[in-house]
């Protein structure tokens, strides 16, 4: 009686890793909704002044770990353009970032 609960416990872990796993091969692109306000032809760029704290959050990291910035240059995105950010400020987070994109949807 134990071993078949074991069994049934362990088949249902499984089937939920699985599914869990399999949610995660997704990205943020692949779930995206085109809207008039957010779709890929979208523009976002920093402000001059955002820039120059873009630039100061920068200088904390070596060049080869710039990629530690993306989540202060997300909310300094995020904060510019009213409390959410476009495909646009994310894509612009990645060129600044040297990433893919991906990499800053999965964030």
């Amino acid at each position: 009686m134990l071993s078949s609960q074991l069994s049934r416990s362990a088949s249902t872990a499984a089937k939920r890793f699985q599914q869990q796993s399999v949610r995660l091969l997704g990205t943020a692109k692949s779930f995206h909704l085109n809207s008039p306000e957010n779709n890929e032809e979208t523009y976002f760029d920093f402000t001059d002044e955002n820039y120059e704290r873009v630039n100061r959050i920068l200088s904390k990291y070596p060049d080869n770990y710039r990629q530690a910035a993306m989540i202060p240059l997300l909310d300094l995105a995020q904060r510019q353009n009213g409390g959410w950010l476009p495909l646009a400020a994310m894509d612009k987070v990645a060129q600044i970032c040297h990433v893919a994109p991906v990499r800053v949807y999965e964030v």
